[in-house]
């Protein structure tokens, strides 16, 4: 027992502190699962592995581009907007909490003393003090962290890509080798099961997610524009995008829409109004589209996958969060397949 829990750690300090190794190449193994049957349909059609790999990474490449420049004006002005909506945001907070804080002081017997009588004004005004223009509110420390990130992500993105070509157009080496590195025919017949099934179901969440949240960012698109919220389609965008991160992705919606609805509305229902309504959308995604949707290969319990997400969030950061799923049904499958890994089957199964 106590040789398996020094395992155990040594194996997440490892994935933590190889992290720039280990993402990379974990991503690109994911979009493998998702676009291999395409290159594998194009093979079949007399098209080289080579040359179906470089029109598959071009065409996602395309796609990270053509969403990239949708994104970056509206999201650069939220970004210069930020700091002044933020402040917005805590003065309007601090004006609807004034009234409470009143009631608080009466109540405790803390009554403000009357205000003394104002001073009389002085014989001669001193000359007036050149005006200062008024200071800028900081640029919140997380806005700093993500444009400061850019560059690191654009090459993290360009490694993903390199691997993923290399990998699509190696053709069924990578699943060859991997299949000859076992000795007996049980172990190559394992091995070409969970490779298989993992391909699948790794391939169908990733479809059927962007599916999902494709129509999700039109509902949410949509109902922006229905009350008046600023840049509807960068909302319905950014819901697409983020609703691949379990959890956090939702979380960050709800914030950014407060913070937007404080600046654009006055009324605190017309501003809550904003994240109820992206609630109200996610709510009936999760409840009733989702499980029709992913069907029964997909039964994960819902607390295995709010462990996962919280582990792999706490390893890998952000990256994690949105591998979380993907590593989670791949460690189902083995625990389907070898009976020694039975209990991962049962730990993250409904």
């Amino acid at each position: 027992m106590g040789v398996n829990l020094v395992a155990a750690i040594l194996t997440i300090a490892a994935l933590a502190v190889g992290r720039e190794f280990f993402i990379p190449l974990a991503m690109a193994l994911c979009f493998h699962a998702l676009l291999r049957p395409v290159v594998r349909k194009l093979e079949r059609l007399g098209v080289p592995s080579v040359l179906g790999a470089t029109v598959v990474v071009l065409s996602l490449l395309g796609l990270i581009i053509v969403g990239g420049f949708a994104l970056s004006g509206p999201v650069s002005d939220f970004i210069d907007r930020a700091p002044i909506s933020i402040e917005r945001a805590r003065d309007r907070i601090k004006a609807m909490g004034l009234p409470f804080r009143r009631m608080s002081d009466a109540a405790a017997g803390n009554v403000p003393s009357p205000t003394p009588p104002p001073a009389p004004p002085p014989a001669k005004p001193a000359a007036p003090a050149p005006t200062a223009p008024a200071p800028q509110p900081p640029v919140p420390a997380v806005v700093t962290q993500i444009l400061g990130r850019a560059t690191i992500f654009v090459a993290g993105v360009i490694e993903v890509l390199l691997l993923l070509y290399l990998m699509l157009a190696a053709g069924n080496l990578l699943f060859r080798k991997l299949v000859k590195v076992f000795p007996g025919p049980d172990e190559k017949r394992t091995v070409s099961d969970v490779f298989h099934e993992t391909e699948a179901i790794v391939a169908r969440y990733l479809v059927v997610t962007a599916l999902i949240n494709i129509g999700q960012g039109i509902a949410v698109a949509f109902a922006m524009w229905a009350i008046g919220m600023p840049d509807p389609l960068m909302w319905g965008l950014l819901t697409f995008a983020l609703e691949f991160i379990p959890y956090l992705g939702g979380a960050s919606m709800v914030g950014m829409l407060l913070i937007t609805g404080f600046t654009a509305f006055t009324g605190v229902g017309k501003i809550l109004l904003a994240p109820a309504l992206y609630l109200v959308v996610t709510t009936i995604q999760n409840n009733v589209v989702s499980p029709y949707a992913y069907g029964s290969r997909l039964k994960l319990s819902p607390l295995a996958v709010m462990i996962c997400v919280m582990f792999w969030w706490f390893v890998w950061g952000i990256p994690g969060v949105f591998l979380s799923i993907p590593i989670a049904a791949t460690m189902k499958v083995l625990g389907d397949q070898v009976p020694k890994l039975g209990a991962l089957s049962e730990l993250l199964g409904e």
